[in-house]
């Protein structure tokens, strides 16, 4: 029995254990959401700025949209509120971008 009793606690300590490297990776999620709509913010300045578009290309924007359309769709039916918030973003200046590309 005392192996039993043993094992029990050494699984509970293990799953508290585990729960804070989530947590971490959960708060990693919006800083590292972030960083990806910050990086594409230069080439949206890019694009609305120069009265080149030559080098940028219209259909990876628009895959990257599309991308994007789909994981905000993944985050509404699974309730993932970091994945949600990341690509709305993303859909916005991307949208911006292909928008900038057309009309240039």
């Amino acid at each position: 029995m005392h192996e039993v009793l043993h094992h029990v606690i050494k699984r509970s300590q293990a799953k508290r254990n585990t729960s804070h490297i989530i947590n971490l990776i959960d708060r990693m999620a919006y800083i590292m959401g972030a960083i990806t709509v910050l990086v594409n913010i230069p080439q949206l300045i890019s694009v609305w700025t120069s009265p080149d578009t030559q080098g940028v290309s219209l259909i990876s924007w628009i895959g990257f949209s599309l991308g994007s359309l789909f994981w905000i769709a993944y985050g509404v039916l699974h309730k993932e509120k970091p994945i949600i918030a990341i690509n709305t973003a993303l859909v916005m200046i991307q949208g911006l971008i292909v928008v900038g590309i057309l009309t240039r």
